[in-house]
């Protein structure tokens, strides 16, 4: 044991210090030799000391900690099967349509040209005489049925107002039957719209049922060329 050779050091440095207190004054110097051959030849019994000797404690065994990891750990999950890959449903096949075919553009009918000269008989009727007369180009105004030698006036204005576009103009009836024939230029700057011509007699004056009766009418459209 560790302590055992304190405990006998001990004892016999006590036994020492007891011979010296027990030997007789007169033989002081042999004293001390004896104790000393004495405690080295035989050494005493050693006497219990006063002081607890410690007692060994028994060993304590450390039970054994658990692992963190092995108190960590999760209950394994188990993974959900992979999901299917998403495959886009299959359109079903579509015929194509078939070509259209393009209408073949209508043809386009060229308006009729305007001759160079028109030739209009007014009427006593609105309207019953019509014709289209290009600018620049020429209207012959004939009639018939007047006395031979007569004055036909002629005008020419916009349709249906009060508004001439040229000065009374004078024609005079042959003797072979009583018909005239006067030719107006239709100016290039004239403005496309519609015209009149009238035709009249002043023998009987410019008013009265007589008057009235010797009108004629024509109404002329004048275009661009």
């Amino acid at each position: 044991m560790p302590r055992l050779p304190s405990l006998l050091a001990l004892a016999a440095i006590t036994a020492l210090l007891a011979g010296c207190a027990s030997a007789p004054d007169e033989e002081p110097a042999a004293a001390p030799t004896a104790a000393a051959k004495t405690a080295s030849a035989s050494p005493s019994t050693p006497k219990p000391s006063a002081s607890p000797v410690a007692t060994p404690s028994p060993a304590v065994t450390a039970s054994p900690v658990p692992s963190i990891e092995s108190a960590s750990a999760a209950p394994s999950v188990a993974e959900p099967p992979a999901a299917a890959p998403l495959t886009p449903p299959s359109t079903p096949a579509v015929d194509p349509a078939p070509p259209v075919e393009e209408a073949a553009p209508a043809a386009v009918q060229p308006e009729p040209e305007v001759p160079a000269s028109v030739v209009v008989t007014p009427h006593p009727e609105w309207r019953a005489e019509t014709a289209t007369v290009a600018q620049g180009s020429s209207l012959i105004v004939n009639g018939g049925g007047y006395q031979p030698g007569q004055e036909v006036m002629i005008g020419m204005g916009v349709a249906q107002t009060d508004s001439f576009v040229m000065d009374d103009q004078v024609a005079v009836a042959d003797a072979g039957g009583g018909f005239y024939s006067f030719t107006i230029t239709i100016g290039a700057d004239l403005p496309p719209k519609t015209y009149a011509v009238l035709t009249y007699v002043t023998e009987h004056g410019r008013s009265g049922p007589e008057f009235e009766a010797t009108k004629r009418y024509a109404v002329i459209d004048v275009v661009a060329p």
